[in-house]
């Protein structure tokens, strides 16, 4: 459920507001809407990728450039190395949503089974520089294992609650492509629009013609 257009060795400095309220956000808990018997809690991650256990960065890795692979919703061609891809998803401001753990008070450490615990993983970062930074973006991944049970609905509610608090007022989705009907019908849920379509945008996988990408935005109301 990708929506960014940065190139990934790039990064814009959040806006001022950012860097005070990062640190005093809170873990979502939840129930899935398709799975209600599913309890997921969604950590927020502030401090950059030496806060995130090292194995779950390696299985977002690998997952991440899975899906760049598949070459059906990111627009990048070549795979990340492990390092770039580290401070690419986690340098600014990150979520991942895990299944809790009845044993443990904090799900996010070394050593769980990420391939059958984690479920997603989304960023917040500035789509612009500057005087334009309080405008934001995201990127997406839903894994594997959790397809197909509510999980983006799920991050996208949470990008939602976390992003005004960040300082942001605008959100822009740069890249979501038009034959990406289950990536549209997320953000038109919950309350996107599209204000801009870029023709002939992206050569995909799944496509043998060059397909339109949306530009999706919303107000943060603050």
């Amino acid at each position: 459920m990708p929506a960014l257009l940065e190139d990934p060795s790039t990064r814009n400095a959040p806006p001022p507001a950012h860097t005070n309220a990062a640190n005093t956000l809170l873990p979502r808990h939840l129930t899935l809407p398709k799975h209600p018997s599913t309890k997921v809690t969604l950590y927020p991650l502030a401090n950059g990728p030496s806060s995130v256990p090292r194995d779950l960065i390696r299985f977002l890795h690998a997952e991440f450039n899975a899906e760049i692979v598949r070459g059906n919703t990111y627009p990048m061609e070549q795979a990340m190395e492990l390092e770039q891809f580290a401070e690419y998803w986690f340098g600014t401001f990150a979520v991942v949503a895990v299944l809790d753990d009845e044993n443990e008070s904090h799900g996010l450490r070394e050593g769980r089974e990420w391939e059958s615990v984690c479920l997603g993983t989304f960023y917040v970062k500035p789509n612009y520089p500057g005087r334009c930074s309080h405008i934001c973006n995201a990127g997406f991944i839903t894994t594997t294992a959790a397809r197909g049970k509510g999980v983006g609905q799920a991050m996208g509610e949470a990008y939602l609650e976390y992003a005004p608090k960040l300082g942001y007022k605008y959100s822009v989705f740069n890249l979501v492509f038009a034959n990406n009907p289950a990536s549209i019908r997320i953000w038109e849920k919950l309350g996107f629009g599209v204000i801009g379509r870029v023709p002939r945008a992206a050569r995909l996988a799944n496509s043998e013609e060059l397909v339109d990408a949306l530009i999706f935005g919303r107000d943060l109301g603050v």
